[in-house]
């Protein structure tokens, strides 16, 4: 089995919502949600295949003891198949190794911590497979079969952090039911591949560092002011914005209803919303749809990542009214498709919507003054500009203190796929835009750990540009 071919499946599965939009307004907060975003969807896998570990104490062969705290976690071999103590900071407290041919399990489990990584190594006949993991109907993710000693580090781990919606419903010492099936990723279907599966769960060191690239991070403190409700925050501000109004519905109702008075400025509607709890990346048959003011009511997928709801998706709109006058908003979980399904009856769903903070606007794009990332605020620091045709940009980084990069264009004219990558010393990162009417590279972060002075430089290394601009820009820490 080729294992980077696994890797890179499983990636563009995680990934697929969060392709660059052709709109650029919601700018640098855009891709900063995007980062989280995918921290957050490749942790829902993890709690699956820990699930599955569980059942360890429930089938032969399996290793159900958890070892003592004071000494590091003994491996688990059968049949010539090991399952290792320990992988990096991860300390195992469960092992299963399955029979070949065991595709399908049903358990039970109860969860007694919010932190949790599974490592996985899995065994099947040719093709590219996965173990999809769904609890109590809720889907977490799929973990990746690969095979070899490096599977325990690369690929196939899945992880559930405490900032998961998926706990407000299967809370810690709650028995729940698991259900994992093995997929055909190049179809998403299960499929019985005769395949031998073998699972760790580890508890993990909480570190929302980790999901930044070394730049520090944190988990905000809740303030006084912050909108709070059955576990979920709307916080009073995030970056540059402020909350103007929210409400989190009671469990298992689908509409919210609030007012505000406005400002003038643009507003960035957030939602939260769980009722695509149950399906897959590519199923997602449920929207949301928010009227704001007296205008059309905006339809989007409902997605709900992270229990801090201010930092997940947005949608910027204009200020329907001018200062002053109130604002009513509404919003509702409604089916995707005309007769879909009916909305389940344990959604969870809640609407905040933010003034927006100051933008600097440049050449249609607009780059935010103040941006949030890894709960620590950076202030636009330099901004540099070049035409499309050019095809490079670089600026300097600052030694010595972390910061972040924004990174993108305008429309490029670029009629096929365009790629832009940014480059600091020897790390590469690509952005790869398909065709589009603009021919834009959207507007990506990249969080920085302090280090030396170096060089940031953005290139177009596909297509030929014939109109834009090329934008960089450093953000530094907000003293």
């Amino acid at each position: 089995m080729n294992l980077q071919d696994l890797r890179d499946e499983l990636s563009t599965r995680a990934a697929d919502a969060d392709q660059h939009q052709n709109d650029l307004l919601p700018g640098v907060r855009h891709k900063v949600r995007r980062t989280k975003r995918r921290r957050i969807v490749t942790a829902a896998g993890a709690a699956a295949a820990v699930l599955a570990a569980v059942v360890a104490g429930f089938l032969p062969g399996t290793h159900s003891a958890t070892p003592p705290a004071d000494r590091p976690p003994a491996d688990y071999t059968r049949d010539g198949v090991t399952v290792p103590g320990t992988v990096g900071s991860d300390k195992l407290l469960k092992a299963w190794i399955g029979d070949r041919g065991q595709d399908k399990l049903s358990f039970s489990w109860t969860p007694t911590t919010d932190s949790i990584t599974v490592h996985a190594n899995c065994e099947a006949d040719g093709g590219l497979y996965a173990v999809r993991f769904k609890i109590n109907g809720w889907y977490v993710g799929d973990a990746g079969c690969v095979t070899g000693s490096d599977a325990w580090t690369l690929g196939s781990s899945v992880s559930l952090r405490p900032d998961s919606p998926f706990w407000l419903a299967s809370p810690i010492g709650r028995p729940v039911q698991v259900v994992a099936d093995v997929i055909d990723l190049s179809t998403r279907r299960v499929v019985t591949p005769h395949a031998r599966i073998s699972l760790g769960i580890y508890s993990t060191p909480y570190d929302p560092s980790a999901a930044v690239d070394g730049a520090p991070a944190r988990t905000v403190p809740a303030g006084p002011d912050d909108y709070t409700k059955d576990g979920v925050v709307y916080r009073r501000r995030i970056g540059g914005d402020t909350l103007a109004g929210a409400q989190i519905a009671d469990p298992g109702r689908s509409q919210v209803h609030f007012s505000f008075t406005s400002t003038g400025r643009p507003l960035v509607v957030h939602q939260f919303c769980t009722a695509n709890a149950g399906s897959d990346s590519e199923e997602r048959p449920y929207s949301i749809s928010v009227r704001v003011g007296a205008g059309e009511p905006n339809i989007s997928t409902c997605v709900g990542n992270s229990t801090d709801a201010g930092a997940g998706d947005s949608v910027t709109l204009p200020a329907p009214v001018p200062a002053g006058q109130r604002i009513d908003v509404v919003a509702e979980v409604v089916p995707a498709k005309p007769g879909g399904p009916p909305v389940p009856p344990d959604t969870r769903f809640g609407l905040g919507v933010y003034f927006q903070g100051e933008q600097r606007t440049i050449d249609g794009v607009d780059l935010a003054e103040r941006i949030e990332l890894g709960g620590y605020d950076y202030r636009l620091a330099d901004v540099r500009t070049a035409p499309g045709p050019s095809k490079k940009l670089t600026i300097a980084t600052p030694a010595g203190r972390p910061y972040v990069i924004a990174y993108g264009s305008s429309p490029l004219g670029v009629a096929g796929e365009v790629t832009g990558s940014l480059w600091i010393g020897k790390t590469e990162r690509t952005l790869s835009i398909g065709p589009n009417t603009t021919g834009a590279l959207g507007l990506s972060t990249y969080p920085r750990a302090a280090g030396a002075a170096d060089r940031a430089t953005l290139t177009v290394s596909n297509g030929t540009p014939t109109k834009g601009t090329l934008i960089v820009a450093l953000y530094e820490p907000v003293s």
